[in-house]
């Protein structure tokens, strides 16, 4: 009774150790190293089906041969589970040796997998990957052993469930659906960062605002489909325009905007210009069409104007672009600069 006891315990403490691994690679290593105070083994196999990762954790006396019959033995695992997409060919396996017992294993070169538990890891249906315990000696596992290894075998898939629902909510709080630019609620955020250090430390900061001209136009003449592709692809010109460091964001409608850390008045507007001109002179393709269009940009900047916060960026920004559009559009504006001339 003692001894079941222990192994609860153990049981316990391993999917303690799993619920609150933060990633794929944190959850196997959990399982891997909490397992061997389970029972004995020879190799402990996990497959997460999306990034096809395969980790292998095995001792130290495994040979070759056995190893490969681990790997085939959960491709046919997968296959008989309806998982023919699944190409091993193509994954090189992560493997580990160590040592998984306190005694240690001595396993024959020409040894070959006499028996394994292996199960697949589910959630709500889906089959999210597998995991199994593979040994060289016969009967090596019980209906105690299944019943362990089905529980850790279980909060492995919740934990890597509820880390893709929350990766997913993260997702959707930084970027914008339609482009995948940030959105929003992140360039605030990133925006608040930026002006504390820069305006701390007396370091250029500039804004770039972003307007696609006529765009209304566009939707009312191809329709909100080829508007949303237009979208995106303007978002992605301006993404190969700018910096590693520049963050750029979808700000609203056909609007977007740039942060520039570190950038004065002459460098953004080399940046601004340089959008302005890829746009141009880039044709989107619109059904069976193709069609120029062209955006308008307005740039405030730290420290030449004076600027108090970041919102009093923005709306220099906005008013630089105000500027750009009264003038003609397809042209940079910079806020203050001979704002009532043509």
């Amino acid at each position: 009774m003692r001894f079941v006891f222990k192994e609860l315990n153990v049981l316990r403490s391993t999917i303690t150790a799993i619920s609150t691994s933060p990633g794929v690679k944190e959850i196997s290593e959990s399982a891997a190293n909490n397992l061997p105070n389970l029972f004995s083994y020879s190799s402990f196999c996990v497959f997460w089906k999306e990034g096809l990762a395969l980790y292998l954790y095995q001792d130290e006396s495994c040979a070759a041969p056995f190893t490969q019959e681990v790997i085939r033995n959960m491709a046919g695992v997968l296959k008989t589970l309806g998982e023919e997409r699944v190409d091993f060919e193509k994954i090189v396996p992560r493997v580990e040796k160590r040592k998984l017992g306190p005694q240690p294993m001595l396993m024959a070169p020409r040894a070959t997998l006499k028996s394994h538990l292996t199960l697949p890891l589910a959630v709500e249906g889906e089959m999210i990957g597998c995991i199994s315990v593979n040994s060289d000696q016969p009967n090596a596992f019980d209906a105690q052993h299944l019943q362990f290894f089905s529980v850790i075998g279980c909060q492995m898939a919740a934990t890597l469930e509820h880390l893709r629902r929350f990766s997913s909510v993260k997702s959707m709080a930084t970027y914008d659906v339609l482009t995948g630019l940030y959105n929003r609620r992140y360039f605030e955020e990133r925006l608040k960062f930026e002006t504390e250090r820069c305006f701390s430390y007396r370091i250029p900061l500039s804004l770039v605002m972003v307007d696609i001209d006529h765009f209304k136009k566009v939707n009312d003449t191809f329709g909100h489909p080829e508007g949303d592709m237009i979208l995106r692809e303007v978002a992605s010109l301006l993404t190969k325009s700018v910096r590693k460091k520049d963050t750029v964001a979808r700000y609203g409608g056909e609007e977007f905007i740039l942060i520039l850390p570190e950038a004065d008045i002459e460098a953004s507007s080399i940046i601004a210009e340089r959008i302005r001109l890829l746009v141009e002179s880039t044709l989107f393709d619109v059904g069976k069409a193709q069609l120029n269009i062209t955006v308008s940009l307005g740039i405030s900047s730290f420290p030449i104007h004076q600027a108090g916060s970041g919102s009093d960026l923005i709306k220099m920004a906005d008013q630089a672009l105000y500027d750009a559009k009264r003038k003609g559009r397809n042209r940079v504006c910079i806020f203050g600069a001979n704002p009532g001339k043509n």
